[in-house]
């Protein structure tokens, strides 16, 4: 079959077929990235700016800019009893598109200005995409966690700073891909790893620096064996509490672990799987940057036990029969093509924004309510036969828009083109126009970044930043932490790499003195880049083992220079 979207040829197997048949939908007419693509348009995890809220009127951290065409509230208004969804219900139109219709009434319907489930933050309030944290800041896509400052995709972790898809750690700093971790510096891909520096793809290590591929080791530089005080000289020799010195080690590094094997795929405790960043799953098929899978194709970003789903990203948390999903989660069950739905939502489709709701259809910012379609109450007997009524009409995908409706246009991202609006609708996700996110503002943007001019050429909208001169840093950073004084965080810095303004603020400043780091002299969002850049993206490619020249699948593309050795061959090297 050849992707509607990017004209590339993809298969639809005898297993994907099975669940089609289980989720009563017809075969998808794009590609599994260009699907995934779509679903990650759909969260802004941390492009986030201050808008004044609709209701109170009062200034709120939002991931929705103030150009958006619809209302936006503050977290504690957006949740309280002041507003009822179904006051923006509708009849539906069979003489109209559904998706058009749903457009018209997500621009009616209060958004919240973040993405948070409720009654589950404390002293949290400057995140987003977050549940069941405390004391943290600008931290994204994470759960269970305490004292984390600008991180994303964590879960139970506590006093973490700038690390990324990090699980069950404490007191770490610029980590990727780490679990069961203490005290770990600029690490990647290691496991119950402490007290270490620059690891990658090591496991159950200590006092360890610029190692790979190393098990069970202790007091080890660039994989060469060391006595404890050998360790310790050598150790005060790098100077890791200055800037100099990490970004030294850093270099080195790089170029010494490019000289050894790279696992091709990183998978454990796996049964019958196929993906990278695949952990403790059973059945899951080309799924990334999960865990704790059963019976799933085409998932990414999952945690916390996932059931029988496919196409569904991010979040999870006991979920099942989930199909096209993007940032549902914590108990949901039978949702297909839904958005930012959470918390015991039951057999919903085409859902957008909504709370602990059953039987619901098109539907847009509801919370506990059942039997709506396009936010408009109907007894149960009357919803069934409606919602038969209404899919039978997006199967047909005949049907026309007048040409104003056609060209009406909002901010980027609330258009809908002639294909989008004559297209069959039902079986597919929300089409671009009815996103409110621009590519670049959106976690589409870590996982594939893309220019300006790639990313209007594959028809997803994009936003100009609006520039602002940045004010002259007031303070010059000592090189040793020892030497900053806790004034610094009323201080004015600016990034080294985008000229923008940042601050330190107290609860960092006291990590840094306590792990005994240099104040970082880049901003969050650049620090946030430079970790994303070190991710494999969710995607495998063939390629020959370069130990014993099989074929295998790898989240390397074949023009990486890393040395990329077969399952087999790696354990062999290592073990």
């Amino acid at each position: 079959m050849t992707c509607t979207h990017c004209k590339k040829d993809f298969q639809i197997t005898e297993d994907d077929i099975s669940f089609y048949t289980l989720f009563d939908v017809p075969e998808p007419r794009q590609c599994p990235q260009c699907r995934l693509v779509r679903r990650l348009l759909e969260r802004n995890a941390k492009s986030l700016c201050y808008r004044t809220c609709d209701l109170t009127k009062e200034k709120t951290l939002s991931q929705y800019h103030q150009d958006q065409p619809f209302p936006v509230y503050k977290p504690s208004a957006w949740w309280s009893d002041e507003w009822d969804g179904r006051t923006y219900g509708r009849d539906f139109d069979f003489n109209r598109p559904f998706f058009e219709q749903f457009l018209e009434l997500k621009k009616k319907v209060p958004h919240c200005a973040l993405f948070n489930t409720e009654g589950t933050m404390q002293n949290s309030d400057f995140n987003n995409c977050t549940a069941y944290i405390k004391n943290c800041y600008l931290i994204a896509e994470s759960d269970y966690c305490e004292d984390c400052y600008y991180s994303n995709l964590l879960k139970k972790c506590t006093n973490i700073v700038d690390c990324s898809v990090t699980y069950d750690s404490e007191l770490c700093y610029e980590c990727v891909n780490c679990t069961n971790c203490y005290a770990l510096r600029y690490s990647k891909d290691c496991q119950q790893c402490k007290d270490s520096f620059f690891l990658e793809n090591c496991a159950s290590c200590s006092n360890c620096i610029g190692c790979i591929n190393q098990r069970h080791k202790g007091y080890m530089i660039f994989n060469v064996q060391y006595s404890t005080e050998e360790y310790k000289e050598k150790l005060k020799e790098f100077h890791l509490d200055t800037q100099e010195g990490i970004e030294a080690l850093r270099q080195k590094c790089q170029e010494f672990f490019l000289t050894q094997p790279h696992k091709a795929i990183l998978a454990e405790q796996n049964e019958n799987c196929v993906g990278d960043q695949l952990f403790n799953s059973k059945n899951a098929y080309y799924c990334f940057d999960s865990r704790d899978l059963e019976d799933c194709r085409y998932c990414a970003k999952l945690t916390l036990r996932v059931k029988s789903s496919m196409d569904y990203t991010s979040w999870g948390n006991q979920s099942e029969l989930m199909y096209q999903c993007m940032g549902c989660g914590d108990q949901n069950y039978n949702l297909k093509f839904c958005v930012m739905c959470q918390k015991d939502m039951r057999n919903c489709e085409y859902c957008y924004e909504c709370f602990s709701c059953a039987d619901c259809f098109g539907c847009v910012g509801l919370k506990s309510k059942k039997y709506c379609i396009l936010n408009k109450q109907y007894t149960k007997e009357e919803y069934e036969k409606l919602r038969a009524r209404v899919i039978e009409h997006m199967k047909k995908g005949r049907v026309h828009s007048t040409s104003a409706q056609a060209s009406e246009v909002g901010s980027r991202g609330s258009q809908l083109s002639e294909a989008e609006l004559t297209n069959q609708e039902y079986g597919e996700f929300f089409p671009v126009g009815v996103g409110a996110f621009a590519y670049n503002e959106s976690i589409a943007m870590d996982v594939y970044p893309l220019t300006k001019e790639e990313t209007l050429a594959q028809g997803y909208p994009w936003r100009d930043e609006k520039t602002k001169s940045p004010r002259p840093q007031t303070y010059e950073v000592p090189k040793l932490i020892k030497d900053v004084k806790d004034d610094i965080t009323n201080e004015v810095l600016a990034c080294e790499n985008c000229s923008k303004n940042y601050k330190i603020i107290p609860q960092e400043l006291k990590f840094y003195i306590q792990i005994g780091i240099p104040i970082p002299l880049k901003c969050s969002s650049c620090r946030h880049r430079s970790r994303m850049l070190r991710r494999n993206p969710p995607q495998l490619w063939p390629r020959t083992c370069a130990h014993c020249g099989t074929e295998t699948l790898t989240s390397y593309a074949p023009d990486r220079p890393e040395i990329v050795y077969c399952e087999k061959c790696y354990l062999e090297a290592v073990y």
